[in-house]
């Protein structure tokens, strides 16, 4: 017996209401193998009789089958409220107007799932090709819920997190770690992202590794073996605790957006994040062009120099990260061929590990007009060097609702090129609440229930955008090219196919007569800070030639420097310290910027 009596439950009046998108089967949610949420049934359509009953409304989502065999549907996930949420799954397969019921579950039982006895377990036989649906009821509230879809024989699940007492067990202060877990035999990645992470898998032993744990910690245990031997066998406790090397301070940054768009507002997105084992105390500051200026940002900056804003960073935790956004102004005498460079730095009050990466710098032409939905990746080419030295390539994704109402779900896609090593996957940023799956070599971003408004109604709030890091497979040889694209589904509508972008491995006796295209270019960067600048732009006369520091703190001026198409000039920065730099060359209706990083 339920603690709670079904005679609380009511006939629901049948009123004419316009159902909102996952209210009915015409408006099902389409999910494919991993975890959702359930944002909670407060109206809808449980489906025709024949199939259970209890409950009340319903959250409506289409699966279409790409295997034979068997899925597994329960809302048994650590993520529930064990003690509230009493959920209720019925399946349908057929058309919307022709339903036949498949299957239904209400409680599994504490034998099941221990500790929530009201927990919903059902194993769907399935056939390739064939659509189902699923329906989620809420037994006597309207809570909102998670649930897992497993193409699998059996599921399991576990916590990965940053052990900061090295005591092995999970503190209620202790963060989640996102990192990329291989299973063999198989050579099965699959991302833990989520808090607890769940996955499928076929009967038989396993053994679940860390290829990458968080930089400055040990895995702990280094593997987890595991057996799945019946069908719709639940496997938990699969932990990974991560132990820090202690009194390191090590914070990074970057910076990500729109183009500049002329005349009008347009968006810096910046994310940080302490990857040392200490608590980071400092700031973080954006140095703007002067062709721009700052209009607003969340969270609000606490001071303001000039062209530079800092956030101040007090007590940031070992494996937190932040976001800042900012809108800035684009002046309207910008011209297309300006050259258009943003900085941010994170200044680190004790020693940091890593200098370089705490600087970015974003430099861009101003616009008119854009591609809303585009893939951009930070660099062209990449050196041997650069790939036995593990340097990840860093993609951004931008998208914008241009249609005339708000999309309700947007999903990304992105099929990971062959050369590149899935293993190495690490997200840096996103604009608005999502989850990523790994389906094969795809990678899957989810924005459930985001709402994002039509450009029309609201041009800057229709835009969203993610970035993400992922480096080469070692070994790859010049030639190799990684292209990329993705497609972007918004709601029920075909994908939009965004460019594809390209990098190639190359040698570094190679990349200056690659990159002159770009108008100038300096190597070798990371270099000692004895460089050489290559000018492939129009004969300039009495140029500017200016050395920034990330602060926007000038640290090189020379003047009266004549540049000629395809000559070159030498640079001699080796008196700077580690770190990024941004190198100016100005003249008459000239402006190019190139990035600089010295390593000693």
């Amino acid at each position: 017996m339920k603690a709670r009596s079904y005679a609380l439950i009511t006939a629901a009046l049948v009123t004419l209401v316009a159902h909102a998108q996952g209210d009915t089967c015409t408006t099902a949610l389409p999910v494919t193998s991993g975890l959702h949420h359930a944002n909670g049934p407060s109206t809808g359509w449980q489906g025709p009789g024949g199939c259970g009953g209890g409950g009340n409304n319903g959250d409506w989502y289409m699966y279409v089958a790409t295997f034979t065999g068997t899925i597994n549907i329960t809302s048994c996930n650590g993520l529930n409220n064990n003690f509230d949420d009493d959920t209720y799954v019925r399946v349908y397969t057929g058309s919307c107007g022709a339903l036949t019921c498949v299957g239904y579950n209400d409680d599994m039982g504490s034998n099941s799932c221990p500790g929530y006895v009201f927990a919903t377990y059902l194993d769907v036989s399935v056939t390739a090709g064939q659509t189902y649906y699923i329906v989620w009821t809420d037994m006597f509230d309207s809570d909102d819920f998670h649930w897992t879809l497993s193409e699998c024989y059996g599921t399991v699940m576990g916590t990965t997190y940053l052990d900061q007492n090295t005591n092995g067990l999970r503190d209620t202060t202790e963060l989640h770690a996102p990192v990329v877990l291989e299973v063999d035999p198989g050579n099965l990645l699959f991302y833990a992202g989520q808090d607890p992470y769940a996955f499928c898998s076929d009967s038989g032993s396993y053994t679940i590794t860390v290829p990458n744990p968080p930089l400055y910690h040990t895995a702990v245990p280094a593997s987890q073996t595991y057996s799945v031997n019946n069908l719709g066998d639940l496997v938990t406790g699969m932990d990974f605790a991560f132990q820090p090397t202690p009194g390191i301070y090590d914070g990074t940054v970057s910076i990500w957006g729109w183009n500049p768009w002329i005349g009008n507002n347009t968006t810096y997105h910046i994310s940080y994040n302490n990857v040392g084992t200490e608590p980071l105390n400092g700031s973080v500051s954006l140095t703007l062009d002067p062709l721009t200026s700052f209009v607003s940002s969340v969270p609000s900056p606490d001071s303001t120099s000039g062209q530079v804003i800092y956030w101040d960073l007090v007590n940031v935790q070992p494996g937190a990260s932040g976001s800042i956004h900012v809108t800035y102004h684009t002046d309207s005498t910008a011209l297309t061929t300006d050259t258009v460079t943003a900085s941010v730095f994170l200044d680190n009050d004790h020693l940091d590990q890593t200098p370089p990466d705490n600087s970015d710098v974003i430099t861009s032409h101003p616009t008119t007009s854009f591609d809303p939905n585009e893939k951009f990746v930070d660099t062209e080419w990449v050196t041997m060097n650069d790939v036995a030295g593990g340097r990840k390539l860093e993609y951004t994704v931008h998208f914008q609702n241009t249609g005339t109402m708000p999309a309700v779900n947007i999903r990304v896609r992105d099929l990971i090129d062959a050369d590149l090593d899935l293993s190495t996957f690490e997200m840096v940023g996103a604009t608005h609440d999502h989850y990523v799956q790994f389906v094969g070599n795809e990678v899957v971003w989810t924005f459930p229930q985001i709402l994002l408004p039509d450009s029309a109604s609201d041009p800057e709030g229709s835009k969203g955008g993610f970035q993400f890091r992922i480096a080469p497979k070692a070994g790859s040889l010049p030639g190799t090219q990684f292209e990329n694209s993705v497609g972007i589904y918004f709601d029920y509508n075909l994908p939009v196919i965004t460019n594809t972008v390209v990098t190639e491995v190359t040698t570094e006796t190679l990349i200056p007569e690659q990159a002159l295209a770009s108008g100038m270019v300096l190597f070798p960067s990371p270099g000692d800070g004895h460089a050489t600048l290559l000018w492939a732009r129009s004969d300039l006369n009495g140029a500017r030639i200016e050395v920034l520091d990330l602060a926007g703190r000038r640290v090189m001026d020379r003047t009266g420097i004549d540049l000629r198409n395809g000559s070159s000039l030498s640079l001699d920065l080796s008196a700077l310290s580690d770190g990024t730099y941004l190198v100016q060359v100005t003249g008459p209706e000239v402006r190019s910027t190139a990035r600089l990083v010295v390593r000693h």
